[in-house]
């Protein structure tokens, strides 16, 4: 509990240390409009009642969505539509997985906001990326895994209220996780 507390305040004093650095600068990142959420799990549940199914993932996500572009310049048959207002993202997530292994998730992919006020934001978002961890006698409990690396791919919908996220991701058909982070502009 220690280590993961200190593993989160690091990450905290630097994503914190980064946006006030960038708030000082006029040329930084976050002044173009890029986004950068640190999140952790707070509830998991699995469909089955496997007994070895771990439901703590104690995990920390930091997630890059990258400034929206001008896509004037592409051209489609139909006119502008709902793919032009995608945002591009990447990130990289530490979690315990289902059974109670260290692991690792590396990911881009693209999020789509379908709601959006002054204060709210509502959205859909799919990314692709490559999972490790599921060693030993659960390598074979994800597809693909035979040298211990596997493609995944996760959906998730969320809200964000102000700066305060949550976010719903299911994980094929094993369960449902529910993250709640920050998004730091």
């Amino acid at each position: 509990m220690i280590k993961r507390l200190s593993t989160l305040a690091t990450l905290g004093a630097l994503a914190l240390s980064f946006s006030s650095q960038s708030m000082a600068e006029s040329q930084s990142v976050f002044s173009q409009g890029g986004e950068l959420l640190v999140q952790t799990s707070f509830y998991t549940t699995h469909w089955s009642n496997d007994p070895d199914h771990h439901e703590r993932q104690n995990l920390i996500n930091l997630e890059w969505t990258f400034a929206e572009k001008d896509n004037d310049t592409i051209q489609r048959p139909s006119g502008s539509d709902w793919r032009d207002e995608i945002r591009w993202l990447v990130g990289g997530a530490t979690f315990k997985n289902s059974f109670n292994q260290q692991s690792t998730y590396l990911y881009a992919g693209g999020r789509y906001d379908y709601y959006e006020t002054a204060s709210t934001r509502a959205y859909a978002k799919l990314t692709a990326g490559l999972l490790h961890g599921y060693r030993g006698e659960y390598r074979d409990k994800i597809p693909f895994n035979r040298y211990g690396v596997a493609p995944a791919i996760l959906p998730a919908f969320g809200v964000e209220y102000h700066r305060v996220n949550l976010e719903m991701i299911p994980f094929g058909t094993a369960g449902v996780m529910f993250n709640i982070g920050y998004v730091f502009r």
